[in-house]
């Protein structure tokens, strides 16, 4: 199983990111989280904290050392935290709860990480792997206990995805890599996704709770697992190569490629086969239609609950989609048109060569 994650957008100031209102609306949101993410790493024990910090700071980026702008790009769309903030503006919560629940989308968002390295069997650091994801997602669940009482429904939706993510590292570790199945069917995603929706769900859900809106919980439910499915595409192609080199079966774009290939049962793709595969606009198109299908489908979503920063949202990601498709063809007529160029030149200095090794004509009268 291979380290994956929705991306978070507290490493560098939201000001800078982009004049969209869908960050600078909730700059002071985000400062609020990061101050009180620097407060809580000090009840950490002195030995966990450098470990702590490099997940933070390196890994997921929430505190990252250095305050940049990371540029726009189709394949990086940063909805962690902002998701708790348009869904609690959605629904008209105050400042403090807003807040909260991005805090605990934060947290739970960076508990993933080391527990996903644990998976993967990294011998870095094991004991305080253990330690910080078990801490983080105790921090996502005091965010809870600042919001929700006791007899709230939050706490069996919380325990559900909780088993379901459990579920979801299971069956990473049963796939193969050798699946007959579609993957980028529904069925499929719905699998490979389950541990994101699991992260996502409570707190989105907690917004709709929050004003006693449980009847549209089915509704933000659908929402995050469309988006998710659509997710899993996106960042499996994003960590291809990694996913490679890892052996990593459960990789939905690892299998597509397999499949589109047709490689026998066994066989390696290989590197220089996954390059080719994604230079052909057909197989690009057929991955970017995908993440497209379920990425409309959460808008979709979004829009009966009147989510109008998550549809804005989702619009900007699907015209990345749309303007990385472009960019990829372009880039293959450019390439097509100086290989063409460069055939034309070599046949023309061809033409243009003596030749090294003329025929004597024989002697008016001799022999030859």
């Amino acid at each position: 199983m291979c380290r994956r994650t929705l991306i978070t957008a507290l490493d560098s100031p939201t000001e800078e990111r982009s004049d969209s209102t869908l960050y600078t609306d909730f700059a002071s949101d985000v400062r609020w989280v990061k101050d009180r993410i620097r407060s809580d790493l000090q009840m950490l024990p002195l030995a966990m904290q450098g470990v702590a910090r490099h997940y933070v700071a390196q890994r997921v980026k929430v505190l990252h050392a250095q305050d940049f702008s990371s540029p726009t790009h189709p394949l990086s769309p940063r909805p962690i935290p902002y998701f708790a903030f348009w869904f609690a503006e959605a629904f008209g919560l105050r400042d403090a709860e807003r807040r909260f629940l991005g805090l605990s989308l934060a947290y739970v968002v960076l508990s993933s990480s080391p527990r996903d390295d644990l998976a993967d069997g990294s011998d870095f650091a094991p004991y305080e792997l253990s330690y910080l994801a078990a801490w983080f997602w105790e921090r996502h669940f005091c965010a809870f206990k600042r919001l929700f009482p006791r007899e709230s429904p939050i706490w069996y939706l919380l325990a559900k995805s909780t088993a379901d993510w459990g579920r979801s590292e299971r069956w990473e570790l049963c796939q193969d890599g050798e699946t007959t199945a579609d993957p980028f069917s529904a069925a499929s995603l719905l699998h490979a996704s389950r541990y994101l929706a699991a992260m996502t769900f409570p707190t989105l859900a907690g917004a709709a709770l929050l004003r006693d809106e449980a009847k549209k919980l089915r509704a933000v439910k659908r929402f995050v697992c469309n988006y998710c499915m659509g997710w899993r595409i996106l960042d499996d192609l994003r960590d291809w190569r990694e996913d490679l080199e890892a052996n990593t079966a459960s990789s939905c774009i690892l299998t597509f490629m397999r499949k589109r290939a047709r490689l026998p049962k066994g066989e390696p793709l290989t590197r220089e086969l996954g390059v080719s595969l994604l230079t052909d606009e057909a197989v690009v198109s057929e991955i970017y239609s995908a993440m497209t299908k379920f990425c409309l489908a959460a808008r979709r979503e979004a829009d009966r609950l009147r989510a109008s920063f998550v549809t804005e949202f989702i619009d900007e990601q699907l015209l990345g989609y749309d303007a990385e498709l472009k960019r990829i063809r372009a880039e293959k007529v450019k390439f097509k048109n100086s290989l063409a160029q460069l055939l034309e030149l070599d046949a023309g200095a061809s033409k243009r060569v003596p030749n090294p090794h003329p025929r004597e004509k024989p002697a008016r009268g001799g022999k030859a």
